[in-house]
């Protein structure tokens, strides 16, 4: 009896995961632009982020959104070398005073002001696009990920937000 509901609650804990884990935001594609010695990308988003994530926002919350992105040189008889590993990270938070929404990059300290939640994820692509600067051959390829940061979220908010499919990007 104990095998049957171990195997039953498994299978749904299995059901619960694979519902949870989809979610609104989507990258769409990547604009790659080869320049000799160097590569700019762009990734072109669709971001319907849901009503708990605006509302983090207006009430104060800074979100946290990572990007990593790793060019690669492929070797066909040993693991693919690495040949540039660069993260940034943007920080979204709402000014009250000025009514403005800002988005900050943590690395380089530039930041860019909103006037509307919408403009701000209309435009946000634009912020992300990435200039690599390598040597690179026609073995070359690429891997980005762009994620929320939710260890950045107060300790409050971290744990539900850990399978809620709204702060997720695929």
């Amino acid at each position: 009896m104990r095998v049957k509901t171990a195997y039953t609650l498994s299978l749904m804990l299995l059901l619960a995961l694979s519902c949870v884990c989809h979610s609104k935001n989507h990258i769409i594609s990547l604009q790659v632009i080869k320049s000799a010695d160097s590569f700019t990308v762009t990734p072109h988003l669709n971001f319907d982020t849901s009503l708990q994530i605006k509302k983090a926002i207006d009430n104060g919350v800074k979100i946290n959104i990572i990007t990593k992105i790793q060019l690669f040189e492929h070797n066909s008889w040993w693991i693919d070398k690495t040949i540039v590993n660069q993260k940034a990270t943007l920080q979204i938070s709402y000014f009250t005073l000025s009514k403005l929404y800002v988005v900050k990059n943590m690395t380089t300290g530039k930041q860019l002001s909103f006037n509307s939640y919408e403009q701000l994820w209309a435009d946000f692509e634009k912020l992300m696009t990435v200039e690599l600067t390598a040597e690179t051959s026609n073995k070359t390829w690429l891997k980005m990920r762009i994620m929320f940061d939710k260890r950045a979220l107060p300790t409050v908010m971290q744990l539900p937000t850990l399978f809620d499919s709204d702060w997720d990007i695929d």
